[in-house]
């Protein structure tokens, strides 16, 4: 027994030995991982807006390739030639370090999850994915204009690097769009970020609308409706507020002579549930809330956001409600809603502005 158990131990280390020291007795190559000849982007042209974190994902196809992989953005340059490295500017952005969930209790605990990093205002993630930072602005990206001169383009390389070589994929270019520090944005003009008209030589103003349901004019009886000239015109207004601590967000009425609407008078508005936000102050004039930006924080599913927690988290939504007795003695229930984006850090108000009618909040 003991002999066989020699001999077993013998065979173990002579098959260790060989394993081990075969590539160097036989002089064969190390392993090298696969690089395929065939990586491409599916994306070669990207027009992100400035002022947002935007991650193209999905467009690198690797065709088997072995990851890890190495992503360099070289030569970067405009479309005569010129050097556009200014693209690769590193400024101070959030990223986070833990999960944000929607259910956390304050600013603090908000910001504790996330810290200060210098980044590249453009630059590759692991898998390969086009990322542009909220840190990219006008100032440095010169924004697209209506016509596109092709000096005007910037332009970089790839470098795509494994241990089974390197590959380059050529002449991706980037023509950013101006800053638009909100969404639904279509109030706001593209190229200059001046108010949005109808045409180039109106004076007509576009506006957002929020949605709108159960309301009836107050002098009318009739049902209000977004833009129904007699029936109501509602808009939806989203600015900053001057002087303000820089993480703030307001919520405002206004009846058709442009004066506040009490708040309060939204009387099944769940409050507490409306943004993911801290401190509610509530005037005569406006309810307010401690936020922390950008809203939403994260695209993450929460019952702050378009669909609750079975939505895709990239947008929030606010809803604001009222009951009162109607005809027939009737509980009717007027509502009026809006989901938005806001990219910028500051102090911001949605004002709803029912432009020609009031609501009715009164009984019959």
């Amino acid at each position: 027994m003991q002999h066989n158990n020699k001999y077993i131990a013998f065979i173990f280390l002579a098959t260790l030995v060989l394993s081990s020291g075969c590539k160097k007795i036989f002089d064969l190559p190390e392993e090298k991982d696969y690089l395929s000849t065939k990586i491409s982007y599916a994306q070669m042209a990207y027009e992100p807006i400035l002022g947002r974190t935007t991650v193209f994902g999905g467009k690198f196809n690797a065709d088997n390739s072995s990851f890890p992989m190495k992503f360099e953005i070289i030569n970067p340059r405009f479309g005569d030639g010129r050097d556009a490295d200014d693209m690769l500017t590193k400024r101070d952005v959030l990223v986070w370090t833990a999960e944000y969930t929607g259910r956390e209790e304050s600013l603090a605990e908000i910001e504790a999850k996330r810290k200060v990093e210098s980044r590249p205002m453009v630059e590759l993630r692991a898998s390969g994915d086009v990322m542009v930072w909220n840190s990219a602005s006008a100032d440095i990206l010169t924004p697209r204009d209506s016509i596109i001169l092709p000096q005007d383009k910037r332009y970089f390389d790839i470098k795509i690097t494994n241990s089974g070589g390197t590959r380059i994929i050529k002449d991706i270019s980037i023509v950013p769009w101006r800053e638009r520090p909100y969404s639904p944005d279509v109030d706001l003009n593209p190229y200059t970020g001046q108010p949005m008209t109808e045409g180039p030589r109106s004076k007509v103003l576009v506006h957002i609308f929020p949605g709108i349901a159960g309301m009836v004019g107050e002098s009318t009886g009739r049902e209000l409706k977004l833009n129904d000239g007699a029936n109501g015109v509602v808009y939806t207004y989203i600015r900053r507020v001057p002087n303000g601590p820089g993480n703030t967000i307001r919520f405002k009425f206004l009846n058709k002579d442009s004066a506040a609407i009490n708040p309060a008078r939204f009387n099944e508005t769940k409050w507490d549930r409306l943004v993911h936000g801290f401190n509610m102050t509530m005037t005569n004039e406006y309810v307010q809330y401690d936020v922390a930006y950008p809203i939403p924080v994260a695209a993450i599913p929460t019952r702050y956001t378009s669909g609750g927690i079975n939505g895709t988290g990239e947008r929030a939504f606010v809803e604001f409600s009222f009951s009162r007795i109607g005809f027939g003695g009737q509980r009717a229930v007027g509502r009026i809603w809006q989901d938005f984006q806001i990219f910028s850090k500051g102090d911001w108000e949605i004002v709803f502005h029912f432009k020609t009618v009031n609501p009715k909040f009164e009984n019959e």
